[in-house]
Formats: structure tokens, sequence, C-alpha cells
């Protein structure tokens, strides 16, 4: 696993991001990736993609004051599988 990816689960599960409760998905994301090459962040971008297509990071467009944003959040049904994976 990726470390970006292992930050960015890790900034979720701190914040308890999970469920109902979600945050912009670009400003999460570049934050995490603001530090890495080219190559690291295409395959960042894979791993992020198999983790929306596994259900773990759920990812909605949500109403924001100028319109619509993606905005992410963890899976409550697999927040177990999250732990077990960070540790």
């Amino acid at each position: 696993m990726n470390q970006a990816i292992q930050a960015l689960l890790t900034t979720l599960l701190n914040q308890r991001i999970i469920g109902g409760k979600h945050t912009v998905e670009h400003r999460i994301i570049k934050s995490k990736t603001k530090y890495l090459g080219k190559q690291e962040r295409k395959e960042f971008s894979k791993e992020y993609k198999e983790l929306v297509k596994e259900g773990i990071i759920i990812r909605a467009k949500k109403r924001t004051g100028k319109g619509y944003d993606w905005h992410i959040s963890l899976n409550a049904k697999k927040v177990r599988e999250v732990i077990r994976w960070l540790t």
C-alpha cells in the first residue's frame, strides 16, 4: 500500500470522517500528494480508485457555496478492515 494512501486513511480515521461526516476530496488528496513525483501520483491515483471501487471510501457529490464538489468519507461498515490494514 502506498504511503500517501496510508496517510489518507489515517487522516480520515483520526478526524473521524466516517459515514455521514465528509470532507472535500480535492483538498485532502492535494495535501497528501503534494510532495510526490509523477509516477508516485499515478500509483496513488490507481490505488485510490480501487478503494472507491471496493467501497472502502465513499465518494459523493455535495452542494457547496459555489456549486457541487466531490466529498469523501470512510465506509462505516469497513472501518475495522481499514484499521487492520494500518496496524
